[in-house]
């Protein structure tokens, strides 16, 4: 799926839904974002919808099961709709063990596409699978299978980190990455958009406001983060970057849109990015999202000193050797 192909159903803009599946607490401490009822998220998609967002992505893991439910009622009747799921995490009371085996791949996409109540995935992906994963001795043939039955359009990989995504690369699995890629981490321009690889695959942009850190809020004031929400868990030393960096971007506060609307102006400026995916909680939020599509990238001058600003991100978020 290339840019024209994902832009024949809507904006480089989509949803995020990591946000629906609620606080997702596993082994007593929330992997999610709080609660948030049926109603509010299918208004949040909705709103979505009325902008001309058509991309969509979740995960059977995302409340086991529960944004993918919400997508149902919410994009009932609307096949235009592209929907990206990811599958992999098994969701026990005490932990997330991963299984990406045939026989739970099958189970896997029988499962999402009743509870989305569709008849084909237009996009799956391996949910965070490890960086270390062994892609030599992983056979890709059930997923060939998958797209000549009709069950999936394309699929491929939601990488924990860059680094892992480039090896999904080096290996060919799949035709379609979802990685990180931001104002504040930039690693994606690299490690990956500038291989040869790079043209064989779409690339979804995720955490493209830096897990809510790119919000104007925090340019003055400190976060609070309730226990229902995974961020409240940061450690302290990437909650104090994340904080440290985005003030040293106060300066996009001051352009049309402010400093988030700004920062998804800054992925929709690399051309390598198919859609990003932002959450959202509300209409006002989507709106926000999409006025970056509206005003389009940003100019050479702001890249230029968003670079200058955040040079790099932290020694520990990169691996020894890479």
């Amino acid at each position: 799926m290339s840019n024209q192909q994902t832009n024949r159903y809507g904006l480089r803009i989509g949803l995020g839904t990591w946000q629906f599946g609620g606080p997702n607490v596993q082994n007593g401490r929330a992997t999610g974002w709080g609660d948030i009822d049926e109603a509010t998220a299918v208004q949040t998609v909705h709103a979505a919808l009325e902008q001309g967002v058509r991309f969509f992505d979740t995960a059977d893991s995302y409340g086991a099961g529960q944004s993918e439910r919400f997508l149902k009622r919410a994009l009932a009747n609307r096949p235009d709709a592209i929907i990206c799921t990811k599958f992999g995490n098994v969701l026990t009371p005490a932990s997330q063990p991963q299984d990406f085996s045939p026989a739970y791949l099958h189970k896997a996409v029988e499962d999402s596409l009743d509870r989305l109540g569709r008849d084909r995935l237009d996009i799956l992906l391996l949910h965070s699978p490890p960086d270390n994963f062994d892609w030599s001795t992983y056979d890709p043939a059930p997923f060939d299978q998958l797209i000549q039955a009709g069950k999936i359009g394309a699929y491929g990989v939601s990488s924990k980190s860059v680094y892992g995504a480039r090896r999904v690369m080096e290996a060919g699995f799949g035709s379609v990455l979802e990685v990180i890629y931001n104002a504040l981490d930039r690693r994606a321009e690299t490690v990956l958009f500038n291989t040869p690889e790079a043209g064989s695959y779409t690339f979804i942009g995720r955490v493209p406001l830096a897990s809510g850190f790119l919000n104007p809020t925090y340019l003055t004031q400190e976060p609070s983060f309730p226990p229902d929400q995974y961020r409240h868990y940061l450690p302290d030393r990437d909650r104090n970057w994340l904080l440290t960096s985005v003030r040293s971007l106060a300066f996009l506060e001051e352009l049309p849109g402010g400093l988030a609307t700004s920062a998804l102006r800054f992925c929709l400026s690399n051309e390598a990015v198919s859609v990003i995916i932002p959450g959202a909680r509300n209409a006002h939020q989507v709106a926000a999202n999409c006025a970056a599509e509206a005003l389009g990238p940003l100019p050479d001058d702001i890249l230029a000193r968003i670079r200058e600003a955040v040079p790099d991100v932290p020694d520990h978020w990169k691996p020894a050797v890479h």
